[in-house]
């Protein structure tokens, strides 16, 4: 919540007015300062593949953490890995550098981030090697009945 970039024209009606009408960076931005789940991850979910990383450089250094611990609780349980992927992948190549220079301000959220990606990492390498096993499988049952 951000009193003081809050003002009576950020309304969740607002935020979505600006969705519709394609206004991506300013409705993240404003679900930033309204500090809504549910809003931010509509936003971050409505907004288009190819434009997130223009919404990722409209924002300011000073929600950058917000939105990494946002984007972290989102992709917990999200089947778009791949999507939120694209989102941490733009954050750390447009605010990286800032990031690094000022570690100590972003390193619980980037915490909380690289928590998430391993442990979704952990469970997608056991379903990979599953299926890798069962593709062996496969084909080494079909090269008997071609042999």
């Amino acid at each position: 919540f951000d009193p003081l970039a809050l003002t009576e024209a950020v309304t969740p009606s607002a935020v979505h007015k600006n969705l519709k009408s394609g206004k991506f960076g300013a409705a993240l931005l404003m679900s930033l300062h309204l500090n809504e789940f549910g809003l931010v991850k509509a936003v971050i979910e409505d907004t288009p593949y190819e434009s997130i990383a223009n919404v990722v450089r409209s924002i300011g250094h000073e929600h950058i953490s917000q939105l990494i611990q946002f984007l972290s609780k989102c992709m917990e349980d999200s089947p778009h890995l791949e999507y939120y992927l694209q989102w941490c992948l733009e954050l750390l190549q447009s605010h990286g550098l800032f990031m690094e220079k000022n570690r100590g301000k972003y390193l619980r959220s980037f915490r909380a981030l690289f928590r998430v990606v391993q442990s979704r990492f952990v469970d997608l390498k056991s379903i990979c090697n599953d299926n890798k096993y069962s593709l062996e499988f496969l084909e080494q049952q079909a090269n008997l009945l071609l042999s």
